[in-house]
């Protein structure tokens, strides 16, 4: 799949997991929430905080550095200051696991 590149297998994330995966040398965090798949920049805009160690509560991760919180399934803010994330969609191929491009915001 053109602009695609595999990151991982699907038995390396079951459902309710979390990993990190890197494009370019940038920490992407990848999430199974009950069987789809999510990515976003695993760095919060705020002061960087690694967003893969904050709280999943359904498709939001707060950051465990100031708790913003961000909706894994697109990337943006859900606490109205105007901060959001990249996010990338994924597909499967077989067992890959693959990231395209980021999305536009």
């Amino acid at each position: 799949m053109e602009g695609f590149l595999k990151v991982a297998q699907i038995d390396e994330l079951p459902p309710g997991k979390s990993k990190i995966v890197k494009i370019n040398d940038r920490p992407i965090a990848l999430f199974n929430v009950e069987g789809k798949l999510y990515a976003i920049h695993n760095s919060c805009p705020h002061e960087g905080g690694p967003l893969i160690e904050g709280r999943l509560k359904g498709y939001v991760i707060a950051c465990p550095w100031h708790d913003l919180a961000f909706d894994i399934r697109n990337g943006q803010g859900i606490d109205g200051g105007g901060y959001c994330v990249g996010s990338y969609e994924v597909r499967l191929d077989g067992n890959d696991i693959l990231i395209g491009p980021r999305r536009k915001i």
